[in-house]
């Protein structure tokens, strides 16, 4: 079997893990996304039996496919302008044809493209978590002016807002960056009417919390570790990129690993990130999931996470295994291992954003 990543070889993540495998006696190959070139073109043959050829990988039957972070479908740039707008539907909708179709060969989807495209809507997120067990704080996502005026109005306790997706605007000529973070909000500071109609919003209850947690879902485990940051910061991120805050595993509660179990049967996903608040009386807040989020930096803030091990362990057991992952993450390298390799051999550059690009979007 092999191990194929959907992602460009420099991204963050790929990195570190195709390393790992390999290092493992793993065969571990990229491909970056679909686009014109030839090692970006993809086929799906439906000749007798369905396959799918990714550039120069075919998916056989056992690999494992992890959908890390694809490039967006890229029509090649010498189509012409009346054609422009067709070639990028037909790439769009190419993609989709190739992405489904991962799931219906005998191969191993992490994840399935289908459970991420549900799992990525906050409503359904939210909606699915409540539904399994987990608590949820009350919210409302609207552009409507009225209805987030009336959601404040009625509702006595603290409100925070956030976007619905995270966000960095950069400005490299002049060294400026921007960045949206969760903030508390009270009525007399919403803006006028039409700014609310500027971008949706998510406008939620917050939960006041002693600290918040970051559960990293591998198959049938669950693996929480609580977030402290000095100054109590609302959104733990920015302190986070700073190396303020501290990291240390925590158990699950029983309850709230089931609830998580059951929102992952619910949503077909087998991996994923999830973001829970604790509040004052020690109760877990589900506040969101990113599916590909970002999770090798719980092994730079805490070196006995193992967390790049375990995952490695994940992406080579056959699939439904129960077997403990911690059995078989001692075949990989850990993290601390790979941070020498690089110190001593080096790595690829991450590609820089292209000189026409007004701002560079990045997920924590």
């Amino acid at each position: 079997m092999k191990v194929l990543i959907l992602a460009q070889p420099n991204d963050g993540h790929t990195l570190p893990i195709r390393w790992a495998l390999q290092q493992a006696g793993y065969q571990a190959v990229c491909w970056g996304g679909l686009s014109w070139t030839e090692e970006q073109q993809a086929s799906v043959f439906l000749d007798g039996e369905s396959r799918v050829v990714l550039g120069p990988h075919a998916v056989e039957p056992g690999d494992t496919v992890w959908i890390r972070r694809p490039d967006p479908p890229t029509p090649n740039p010498k189509v012409s302008e009346a054609d422009r707008k067709f070639a990028q539907g037909e790439y769009g909708a190419f993609y989709h044809c190739v992405a489904y179709m991962l799931e219906m060969l005998p191969a191993r989807c992490i994840n399935k493209y289908s459970a991420y495209r549900l799992v990525a809507n906050k409503a359904v997120q939210l909606h699915l978590a409540r539904a399994s067990g987990l608590k949820i704080p009350k919210a409302i996502m609207s552009n409507s002016p009225r209805a987030v005026i009336s959601f404040f109005d009625h509702n006595p306790s603290r409100i925070i807002w956030k976007g619905f997706t995270p966000h960095v605007w950069e400005r490299p000529d002049i060294g400026a960056t921007a960045a949206t973070e969760t903030f508390e909000l009270n009525r007399n500071q919403l803006p006028a009417d039409e700014i609310l109609t500027y971008a949706p919003g998510i406008y939620q209850d917050m939960v006041d919390k002693q600290f918040d947690v970051r559960t990293v879902l591998m198959g049938n485990r669950a693996y929480s570790f609580s977030l402290h940051s000095p100054d109590k910061a609302l959104d733990w991120r920015h302190e986070a990129g700073q190396g303020k805050i501290h990291v240390e595993a925590i158990a699950t509660p029983p309850d709230v690993e089931r609830g998580i179990m059951a929102f992952a049967q619910r949503t077909g996903i087998c991996f994923g990130s999830i973001d829970f608040a604790v509040d004052m009386d020690g109760a877990w807040w589900f506040l969101e999931i990113n599916e590909q989020g970002q999770f090798l930096w719980l092994d730079h803030f805490d070196r006995t996470a193992a967390i790049l091990q375990k995952f490695c362990a994940f992406l080579t057991a056959p699939e439904g295994s129960i077997q403990p992952l911690e059995e078989r993450a001692s075949l990989f390298p850990s993290f601390a291992e790979y941070k020498k390799f690089v110190e001593r051999e080096g790595e690829p550059k991450i590609a820089a954003a292209g000189p026409d690009s007004p701002y560079v979007s990045r997920e924590s």
